[in-house]
């Protein structure tokens, strides 16, 4: 998996390629670590580019919405593939955490 870091005024987006498994755990983690540590309000995760997340990919996004809600910063999803989307609506991270189809969307929702 590759992420690339794109950031822009209210928030940082955080672009993925490949497939969140418990094999790219470690490179998600870090780039999470380096948007917690810019303190910024907003974290989008662009799951466009994904094809496929186990198990551990659901998790370490359940884990991202806790810690995120106990720091008081958003985190939303961006443009799931819909194989992503239906793994991720099975294990209710829509409840957890937003999905929008735009970046525009996502900022808008984090101005309101």
């Amino acid at each position: 998996m590759t992420i690339t870091q794109r950031d822009l005024r209210d928030a940082i987006v955080l672009d993925l390629k490949g497939d969140l498994t418990y094999s790219s755990r470690a490179v998600f983690k870090a780039a999470v670590a380096q948007f917690t540590n810019a303190s910024c309000p907003h974290l989008i995760v662009n799951l466009e580019e994904v094809q496929f997340m186990d198990s551990s990919g659901l998790g370490l996004l359940a884990l991202l919405s806790q810690s995120f809600k106990l720091h008081h910063t958003r985190v939303s999803l961006l443009k799931p593939q819909s194989y992503v989307r239906e793994i991720m609506s099975l294990a209710n991270i829509p409840t957890m955490i937003p999905i929008y189809e735009t970046e525009g969307d996502a900022l808008a929702a984090s101005a309101a």
